[in-house]
């Protein structure tokens, strides 16, 4: 194995093990939050303004994917390599198909969007209306620091009378309500226009950024390709 192949062999191996130490460190942060470890919760909870099941999720696929590329690499595995460039290729195409998506047709999903958060809304207005239904509009309203679809009004309320503690944004490290309750005076604006403003504000950078990082995965792909090639020219003069 020549110099250039042992580079990108090492290259490919330390970069590979960074992303699985970074791809471990979310699963655990989704870990904690899930297990309310009240240390770590309270101590991230103003930073992490996702569900703990995407950094999960997340997490789970950096590892897998960074697992074949770190093993593939230091073992010199043909299997192992070729199918970590094939886990980039397919999430190179993903991710470029959704910056097109996003440039092209970004009114569309923000129209698609805002009607299935207007649904889940709806449901909570029903009489069937289940506890996970009003755990996705608690979270949506503390994310968005909204209340109810178009304005507080939705949940057909007197100011008297208390909203979802999720409607107001003074909410302790525990989730409860600071000062007391959550009434239409003190109550934050409706989600409709929080939701589409963050859509607005975020649609394209976050195209762009899978552009990004779509260009440095084609060369991480490249490396793997040309030490796979390596790696089975070097099996076949040995066989």
């Amino acid at each position: 194995m020549g110099c250039g192949t042992s580079f990108v062999k090492y290259v490919l191996f330390f970069f590979n093990l960074l992303v699985a130490l970074l791809g471990l460190a979310m699963i655990g942060i989704g870990v904690a939050f899930q297990l309310n470890w009240t240390v770590v919760k309270d101590e991230i909870k103003s930073h992490l303004t996702v569900a703990p099941w995407v950094f999960i999720i997340i997490g789970a696929v950096m590892f897998v994917i960074a697992f074949f590329g770190c093993c593939g690499a230091i073992r010199e595995s043909h299997c192992m390599v070729v199918t970590y460039a094939i886990f980039l290729l397919v999430i190179i195409i993903v991710q470029v198909v959704i910056a097109v998506l996003l440039f092209t047709y970004g009114d569309t999903i923000k129209q698609g969007l805002m009607r299935s958060v207007k649904t889940v809304f709806d449901k909570r207005s029903s009489s069937d209306v289940d506890k996970a239904t009003e755990t996705v509009i608690n979270n949506i309203q503390q994310q968005f620091e909204c209340c109810g679809y178009s304005s507080p009004q939705y949940y057909g309320l007197k100011s008297i009378v208390s909203l979802p503690d999720s409607c107001c944004s003074a909410i302790g490290p525990y989730g409860t309500l600071i000062g007391g309750k959550c009434t239409m005076e003190s109550a934050n604006p409706g989600c409709e226009g929080k939701i589409a403003d963050f859509y607005d504000k975020w649609d394209k950078p976050i195209a762009g950024a899978a552009i990004g990082v779509a260009c440095v995965e084609v060369v991480g792909a490249l490396f793997a390709l040309c030490l796979a090639n390596s790696i089975r020219n070097m099996d076949r003069s040995y066989a």
